[in-house]
């Protein structure tokens, strides 16, 4: 329910189709995770990303939030992104801040 005072504006939204977007599933986050290394060309091994998948949350944002993580970290240690640095990184993201 939008709360629109303009008559024309109110009936527009009321025949737009409403689509609902699900979360992703694995393969889409597998494919997006993949995509946003590869933007950073950053290659991650299969495993990594698999890792991820089952332990982050089912958003993009998780996503895109964790992966720009793993990047910092690789380049502050200068290393490759593993799933030792991968399994760091989130126990480093559930710790509260303070």
């Amino acid at each position: 329910n939008w709360n629109v005072k303009l008559p024309d504006l109110a009936s527009r939204l009321k025949a737009a189709t409403v689509v609902e977007i699900a979360e992703p599933d694995d393969l889409l986050l597998s494919g997006v995770i993949h995509k946003l290394f590869a933007d950073r060309q950053v290659s991650v091994e299969p495993h990594v990303v698999a890792y991820l998948v089952s332990r982050i949350e089912r958003s993009l944002l998780s996503a895109i939030r964790i992966v720009d993580k793993l990047d910092r970290a690789a380049l502050e240690q200068k290393s490759r992104i593993t799933r030792t640095l991968a399994a760091q990184v989130l126990a480093d993201s559930e710790q509260p801040e303070r």
